[in-house]
């Protein structure tokens, strides 16, 4: 799904392996290739019940083939030099989702928040149990440190996104067709939210530093992937019945990690 670019990138080979392969070839767990003039290493799973190949690029882990039985080395290697520029493009734009720095949290600091910003009003206080809590514009917060502030904050963070995310899914739920068994918060580090086969919505709390419409657009993509575990034609029909500018939204995610402070 939309991933905090910040998130995870996957491709397929269509065509079924097994058609041409006598004996299970042995594949090492690992490889490395020369893209794009530098070496670029992988980790390979086999797994017998795939009849195609599969790629994945993770912002935390990495490269990944999942590969058939009867894939061999020389079927893997080409399928990942081939789509070097695809793989190219994933990390550039995991890269620039990232914040380029953490914002140093002091007395005064503008928090991005759902479009707005909060001033948070520090008290230090060396010793005290942690404390936050909104007041119209400002977050107060009293912590002994910056360490215990950042902490105060982010669990503040999260717990809004709870809150907003169970509100805006049970909106969108009944226009959508379906609703998640779970909801989950999460502080991924490479995507704004998932779905998983279990019907568990994932989330990423730092979607409270955007604006409140891209929320409300990873939130139906997440709930339209209930319907449709893909990024099929009928996948993106469902997402635009529910928000017809899905597709600004989209491109707007897509430069949206330049506002994550936190």
């Amino acid at each position: 799904m939309p991933r905090l670019r910040r998130q995870q990138g996957r491709i397929r080979d269509d065509r079924d392996l097994s058609l041409f392969r006598r004996a299970p070839p042995l594949l090492p767990d690992s490889d490395e290739l020369l893209l794009a003039g530098a070496p670029q290493s992988y980790r390979i799973d086999v797994s017998p019940r795939r009849r195609t190949l599969c790629l994945q690029v993770h912002a935390e882990t990495g490269l990944r083939v999942i590969a058939p039985a009867w894939a061999t080395l020389d079927d893997v290697r080409g399928f990942v030099a081939g789509h070097a520029g695809w793989i190219a493009r994933k990390r550039a734009l995991f890269a620039s989702a990232r914040p380029a720095h953490r914002a140093e949290l002091a007395d005064g600091t503008l928090l991005p928040f759902l479009g707005g910003a909060l001033t948070l009003r520090w008290s230090v206080r060396p010793g005290a149990r942690r404390r936050i809590e909104r007041r119209g514009d400002e977050l107060h917060a009293a912590a002994g440190d910056v360490a215990a502030l950042r902490i105060a904050v982010e669990s503040w963070y999260k717990t809004a996104a709870r809150d907003h995310a169970a509100t805006r899914i049970a909106h969108f739920a009944p226009r959508v067709g379906r609703a998640p068994r779970r909801l989950s918060i999460r502080a991924q580090r490479s995507r704004w939210g998932s779905c998983s086969a279990r019907g568990t919505v994932s989330l990423n709390w730092r979607l409270m530093q955007l604006d409140a419409a891209l929320v409300d657009y990873v939130i139906v993509h997440e709930l339209c992937h209930l319907l449709h575990p893909n990024h099929s034609p009928r996948f993106w029909a469902a997402v635009a019945r529910v928000l017809p500018e899905c597709m600004q939204h989209r491109r707007a995610l897509r430069r949206a990690g330049e506002i994550v402070v936190l």
